[in-house]
């Protein structure tokens, strides 16, 4: 599976518009390999914002990047209503636990996602999944972990909340290979949700 991450840096007057722009990418539930589309908010920072889109695989993202994406994109006019995009691609990325089948209905409840960036000196798959079990928060319904690593050591967990804005679990975060760790929650919203069809 192929994950792609975009951060956004979107100026208050333009949130709207980006907002707008952002429910073009519902063409995509038609585009073959691909699985879904979620993003939102920074709860913290409101000019913030995270999206991530799922493929089943390079080939089919590539596909989609060379016939399909310039037209959604500039017939959209999103071109004209951020300050700054960052787009991060993870291949492999994979869901911890055989979550892939769930997801359709995940996304479908998700009402926060929690990103967290963690940069380790080394890591294995164990590590891994240790590392996402000592994320959750177990006061919260926690519904899915997409896990995309970035770059040898660095990794980017997400992880998908449904009702209550989950507390950040990053403080807590103890682990030997851990040398740096970042944590930021977005609010969904529910209108860029896109799911194949």
């Amino acid at each position: 599976m192929l994950t792609k991450i975009i951060k956004g840096s979107i100026p208050m007057d333009k949130k709207g518009s980006f907002s707008y722009a952002q429910q073009h990418w519902a063409a995509l539930a038609h585009v073959d390999g691909f699985i879904g589309q979620l993003g939102g908010w920074n709860v913290e920072d409101e000019t913030d914002t995270c999206i991530i889109a799922l493929w089943k695989d390079e080939d089919s993202y590539q596909e989609f990047m060379k016939y399909t994406h310039d037209s959604i994109f500039y017939s959209s006019n999103q071109d004209q209503t951020y300050m700054a995009l960052d787009v991060s691609i993870s291949n492999p990325s994979q869901f911890i636990g055989g979550r892939y089948n769930y997801y359709r209905s995940s996304a479908m409840e998700t009402r926060y996602l929690m990103k967290t960036e963690i940069e380790v000196d080394f890591y294995d798959q164990k590590d891994v999944e240790m590392l996402v079990q000592s994320l959750v928060n177990p006061s919260y319904r926690c519904l899915s972990h997409i896990v995309a690593p970035l770059k040898h050591n660095d990794i980017t967990i997400f992880t998908l909340y449904s009702a209550a804005c989950p507390t950040k679990t990053v403080d807590t975060l103890v682990h030997p290979n851990v040398l740096q760790a970042r944590q930021y929650i977005y609010k969904l919203e529910q209108n860029w949700n896109v799911l194949s069809r």
